[in-house]
């Protein structure tokens, strides 16, 4: 347990810190998960696209125009503005009601490596 004196904490704890680079060779079930998200992170979206096959670009867009007011900028815009009135963007903001579709690109490139982990494990 971890003491809650803060001086003496690192001196009475025996535990080993993991950092970002040592994830791919301690996570068994899902290897590179963390490595690949992160290169999937700065990638464009256009890039993004150009590695998804047919069906996770289907599978993405669904699942962007199911949250995302179906895909349309107008249709959030008018739903926020029977939430919050006419000066609705005074108290919230467009982006965070409307997600890029990058996202969901990222979400389906890192299910279908997980998806390909677990065939291989079979």
């Amino acid at each position: 347990m971890i003491s809650s004196d803060i001086p003496y904490r690192e001196q009475k704890q025996n535990q080993k810190q993991f950092s970002v680079s040592n994830r791919a060779t301690h996570d068994e079930k899902y290897p590179y998960l963390s490595d690949i998200s992160q290169l999937l992170h700065g990638m464009s979206t256009a890039q993004l696209e150009s590695l998804c096959t047919l069906q996770e670009i289907i599978f993405a867009k669904s699942c962007w125009e199911a949250t995302n007011y179906s895909g349309s900028v107008e249709k959030c815009k008018k739903r926020l503005t029977e939430l919050y009135g006419k000066d609705w963007d005074d108290h919230v903001k467009l982006k965070d009601h409307f997600k890029s579709i990058r996202h969901y690109y990222i979400w389906v490139l890192l299910l279908s490596h997980r998806q390909q982990w677990n065939e291989n494990k079979l």
